[in-house]
């Protein structure tokens, strides 16, 4: 129920910004961040995690609102956060999210990402259905994006058809927030990543 909530809460804040951009758009954004993260898994140079995480990063900032994944995640606390502090959750959460997807994606040497369509979603997001497909398994994923800055972002992966990445994350860092603080879940976090890119 905990999760429930929390897919809810992903769902239903911090997107009160009007439409203004085709649900075509929305789609290229995903197509170009499959592509882009395609190209530097592929790359015989990128042989690390740390490397990974290099190549990655430039895709993963063009196509994500780290941002608003940030705030969604860190709920209530954010709004008690000084400056200093959000601009160091903001850094600590856009790194182990790419330290993430470098390691998670290390293994695909054969694959390849289909869009199949573009949803309404609630609030002016869209919603966009694509699964990735290899000689062992296919993986249905949905990518909610928003309007943001006249561009589409993505803001959270919803996995085999429904559990939400976001929200996993929050229920994940939530015993951090309540027993350390913000200060301490970012002491977290860039450990995680520290030990994901000595990979």
């Amino acid at each position: 129920m905990k999760l429930l909530r929390i897919v809810s809460f992903v769902f239903t804040c911090l997107f009160l910004m009007p439409v203004a951009l085709s649900a075509n758009n929305a789609k290229s954004t995903v197509i170009t961040y499959h592509a882009q993260l395609l190209s530097a898994i592929a790359d015989p140079k990128n042989t690390s995690d740390a490397l990974r995480f290099n190549a990655l990063a430039p895709a993963m900032d063009k196509a994500f609102d780290f941002e608003t994944m940030t705030k969604t995640i860190i709920g209530r606390s954010w709004a008690k956060a000084d400056d200093t502090t959000k601009a160091e959750l903001l850094a600590a959460f856009r790194q182990v999210i790419i330290a993430i997807y470098a390691d998670q994606f290390a293994g695909l040497k054969q694959g390849e990402f289909i869009v199949s369509g573009t949803r309404d979603g609630p609030r002016g997001l869209k919603l966009v259905d694509s699964k990735l497909e290899t000689p062992k398994e296919s993986v249905p994923l949905v990518y909610v994006l928003r309007n943001k800055d006249n561009a589409w972002r993505i803001i959270d992966v919803l996995l085999d058809g429904g559990i939400s990445e976001l929200a996993v994350r929050a229920s994940e860092y939530s015993n951090i927030l309540k027993t350390s603080g913000p200060k301490g879940l970012v002491t977290s976090l860039n450990d995680q990543t520290e030990a994901l890119l000595a990979n």
